[in-house]
Order: structure tokens, then C-alpha cells, then sequence
């Protein structure tokens, strides 16, 4: 091999598109995941527009046998293949902005020169609000040339700045290439550029270890599995969470935790499989007990790392589901693994290893408080407060939540959905705001919400059954049924969802010691 260099030139994005498409460009396993949200394309076509720079890209050129992170586009054949190490975020807005796909249709507004995601108010002005893809299309562009007056100096000026959207095609990147570098070097050179740029998450540079010692690993068994808990509604649990959880099933003997990437592969594999299995029951388990098809309320995934090691590690008959969930909902009132997430779980991943696993992970729980109870504070929180919503949920709950209007019990399916009890629009502008907290969340039905419309709440709630109104944790005094009650409303019923969350506490753990109140 000949000694390893770096050879710079710029390419154009409309080859960089190309390349991309037809494989000749390729995403390699170690990447991280797509991440880079819709909204940013519109800024990054912008900045072409504008002629600002945009950082280098870097290619990996060899011949080693390596695995793409994605199927599509399919890898081009041939002896030699170029490697995205960096820049993957860009290309691959750039090639769905081209194609108008992958729901990313960029628009640009011939009066403003303005881009846009295209939205029902840009749609509506169709000759104002242009698609980039209709722009970069030579069939699709001279159809819009064709309606434009060459003797109006307004569409004159209209066809300059289609070309200049046109000329983004032939932007010069800068593009740097590695010759003759081994695949250990390439994954390194990923890491370097990532980690010093503080870009990266810990799962994102474990996952590009894992993937250089395990070939295939990430792309055959990981990314397909996370495809599917997406597609079940727990998009949180991400890659990292199910690594931590595969190291412990792994090395369930109590040693020091080894990243997979130092593990053999006939370890990792075999740890996978029962990691799989562990993981669908911990879904199963909090879907039996608490109820939550998805994890819409349950704001991190690293939350249920525990609840799969220890399905791993137990029977369903050995399994203590109550105290397991009992602890949960603890952990996540506490924000368990909002600080220090690594070394809390590295914590709890050990108290899962005792002989008695819920006691020590409620001793890791008195780190934060000493009596592991509910406050009527914690539920005084913004509506942004997850831990605050799921609280509420669980405290409803232990009531059996029963719909405003049908009486029925309330399912958190897709369209369950959250009701101010004193309806926000009904408070002054000044205090509007103060509406959206916790203490006045209920969980309806959708339909039901437009059904109770603009009433007040002093007339609606007493059209509900004092069942209904004890399942939402409403108090029944109807004097604080009242816009200027307001805080004595939202006082007494927190004081309510405290003493339910506690009741479910004590039902879930009825030996354990949780303190006072």
C-alpha cells in the first residue's frame, strides 16, 4: 500500500448529487443516523444561494470491504469506493432536496427570494412560492420560463433569480479525499473530526466503534430493530440505550462494564438476541401496567435501560411488574437521567445486578430524595415538563381516567388528547399564559374537547358525573370551578394528583419503605 495522503479538490453539487445517487458516493456503516431535522434545508439552500461557505466534505477512497449504513442509494460496483466520513448531513439534504422528496420540498419566493419548506400557504400562492426541484429540473424549468413576459421588467427580474437558484447546481464544495488510509483510520478520522468538534453524542461514537470491530452488526440487526420500536411509538429508546443494555446482558456477572466494541462478536450476537427479547417485554410490560401505547409522555428512553435488564434477567414468573413500574414512574418524577445520565445509569444497571434489584434501585432514587414520594409541587410544572405529564397521567390513572363525555375509561391511544379544565382562551391576556400548566391538564378524547368548545367551567363540569370528575383528580368543590378560582383551583388539585400518585405508589410497592406522607 502506498503511503497515505490527503488530495484536495472542489466538486460541484450537481456531481455531488450524482454521485451520491448512483452510489458511487456512499454512507458507511460507523456513521451516525441521519439526524439533521426538515427545517434546515431551507437555510442550507440558502446559503448556497448566497455564496456562503459551507465546510468540506471528506471521502474515505479504498478498496476494503465495508458495509453501507443505508440500502439505498445502492452501492455502486467496482474495486475502489468512495466513503462519506463527513458531510453526510448535507449530501443527503441535498439529494432529497433535488428530488423533492422524503417529505422536503423547498421552495423560493420569486419577490422576497425567500426559501421555504412548502406549506398550505405556500401551495396556495403556487406562482409566487417556486419548488427548487421544479427549478433544477431542465423540463420543469422551461415550462416555468415559458409563462414568464420577456418584455416585463418584474419577470425579467424574476428569470435572473431562477438562474441564480439554477447556478447553486454548480457551487463548488471543497472536498477533501483519503487515499490509501486503512478502515481503522477511517473510523478514526470520523471520531477525531466529530469529537473535537463536540458534534457527536456518546451513542454516535460508540455506535461507529461497535460497527468497526462488528461488521454488519448495526446495519443487519440494530437499525432494523430500532426501525421497528420507532414504528411502535418508542422512538426514545435510541441505539445507545440498547447498547447499554446488550453490555449487561453480556456481562451479567457483576465486572466492569466492557463497551460491545471490546466484546467478541459471538458475544454480541448472542447478547442481541436476548436483548430483542427483553426489550419487547419491558414494551409489553409498561403497556400492561401503565398503559402507554407510546412513549409520547415518557421522556427518555434511558428510563426503561433498567426495566430491560432486569426482563433479561428474570422470569416472567420471577418478575416483579408492579415494583418495576412503580419504580419507574419514581425515576421519571425525579428526572432520573437528566444530569449525568452515564454514571446514574452505570448505578442502576448495577443495583439490577443485587439480589433484591427494585430496594437498591429505590436507594439510587433517595440520591435525589429522601422520601420517595409524590409533592403537590411536582405537579405544578409547565406544560413542557414530561415527567410532570406523565405523573398526572399516573395519578389519573390509579383513578381509572374516565372520558368528560362518554363516561368511558380513557386509553392512551393516538387520539386521546390534553384539555385545559379552565379553558385558556377564557383567561386575560396578561395571565393567558398561566393556563398551560400541569395542575389544569385532563386527558379527553379529541372529539370531546370541540364538543365542550368555549363553555365555562363552572357550567360544563357540572354536567360531569362525581365519578368522572374523581378519576380526573378534579376537586368537587364547584366554587373553584371558576376563571378568577384559578390558583385555589389548581392548589387543591394538585394536593389531589399528589395523594393518587402516592396511592399508586404504595399499590406498586406495598413492602418498600417510601417515606412519609
Amino acid at each position: 500500500m502506498s503511503e497515505p495522503r490527503l488530495e484536495t479538490r472542489p466538486i460541484k453539487v450537481r456531481a455531488l448529487i450524482e454521485d451520491f445517487e448512483r452510489g458511487r458516493i456512499v454512507i458507511p456503516e460507523f456513521q451516525r443516523a441521519y439526524v439533521w431535522k426538515k427545517s434546515k434545508a431551507p437555510l442550507l439552500i440558502d446559503s448556497l444561494y448566497q455564496g456562503f461557505p459551507i465546510s468540506s466534505m471528506i471521502l474515505w477512497e479504498s478498496g476494503e470491504p465495508t458495509r453501507a449504513r443505508y440500502k439505498e442509494p445502492r452501492p455502486a460496483r467496482g474495486s475502489v469506493m468512495n466513503w462519506l466520513i463527513d458531510g453526510q448531513q448535507r449530501v443527503t439534504m441535498l439529494f432529497h432536496t433535488f428530488n423533492g422528496d422524503d417529505d422536503i420540498e423547498v421552495v423560493f419566493n420569486r419577490k422576497d427570494e425567500l426559501f421555504r419548506l412548502a406549506n398550505a400557504a405556500t401551495r396556495n400562492l403556487p406562482e409566487d412560492w417556486i419548488p427548487v426541484a421544479h427549478l433544477w429540473d431542465p423540463d420543469q424549468y422551461r415550462q416555468i420560463t415559458r409563462k414568464l413576459d420577456s418584455g416585463s421588467a418584474a419577470d425579467r427580474k424574476y428569470e435572473a433569480r431562477f438562474e441564480k437558484v439554477r447556478r447553486i447546481l454548480d457551487y463548488e464544495l471543497p472536498l477533501v479525499r483519503m487515499v490509501d488510509h486503512s478502515f481503522e483510520h477511517a473510523v478514526e478520522a470520523f471520531r477525531r473530526i466529530n469529537t473535537l468538534g463536540v458534534r457527536l453524542k456518546n451513542e454516535d461514537i460508540e455506535s461507529a466503534l461497535v460497527a468497526s470491530k462488528h461488521t454488519g452488526f448495526i446495519v443487519d440487526e440494530v437499525a432494523p430493530f430500532l426501525e421497528s420500536l420507532r414504528q411502535q411509538g418508542f422512538n426514545r429508546l435510541n441505539i445507545m440505550h440498547l447498547f447499554r443494555a446488550c453490555g449487561f446482558v453480556a456481562k451479567d456477572d457483576g465486572r466492569d462494564r466492557r463497551p460491545l466494541h471490546m466484546l467478541e462478536k459471538n458475544e454480541v450476537l448472542a447478547a442481541w438476541k436476548e436483548t430483542k427479547q427483553a426489550t419487547e417485554q419491558a414494551i409489553g410490560l409498561i403497556r400492561s401496567e401503565l398503559g402507554l401505547v407510546n412513549m409520547n409522555i415518557l421522556w427518555s428512553g434511558a428510563l426503561v435501560v433498567p426495566v430491560i435488564a432486569l426482563c433479561a434477567k428474570t422470569t416472567p414468573r420471577q418478575r416483579d411488574s408492579k415494583g418495576l413500574v412503580g419504580w419507574l414512574a419514581l425515576a421519571a418524577l425525579l428526572h432520573r437521567y437528566s444530569r449525568s445520565s452515564e454514571s446514574q445509569l452505570d448505578q442502576d444497571l448495577k443495583a439490577c445486578r443485587e439480589s433484591d434489584p427494585i430496594r437498591s434501585l429505590l436507594k439510587n432514587l433517595r440520591e435525589d430524595r429522601s422520601a420517595l414520594i409524590a409533592d403537590p409541587f411536582d405537579f405544578s410544572g409547565s406544560l413542557a415538563d414530561k415527567s410532570g405529564l406523565l405523573a398526572l397521567y399516573i395519578a389519573c390513572k390509579n383513578r381509572s381516567i374516565l372520558d368528560f363525555y362518554t363516561g368511558a375509561k380513557v386509553i392512551m391511544q393516538n387520539d386521546v388528547d390534553r384539555h385545559h379544565i379552565l379553558p385558556r382562551a377564557q383567561f386575560p391576556d396578561h395571565t393567558r399564559a398561566s393556563a398551560d400548566n400541569i395542575g389544569n391538564i385532563a386527558f379527553i378524547v379529541g372529539d370531546v374537547n370541540k364538543s365542550i368548545g368555549q363553555t365555562g367551567p363552572e357550567v360544563y363540569l357540572k354536567r360531569l358525573g362525581t365519578e368522572v370528575l374523581h378519576s380526573q383528580c378534579i376537586p368537587a368543590d364547584p366554587s373553584l370551578w371558576a376563571i378568577d378560582r384559578a390558583e385555589d383551583f389548581w392548589t387543591a388539585r394538585r394536593e389531589l394528583l399528589a395523594e393518587s400518585f402516592n396511592d399508586f405508589l404504595r399499590a406498586s410497592l406495598p413492602d418498600r419503605h417510601l417515606g412519609s406522607g
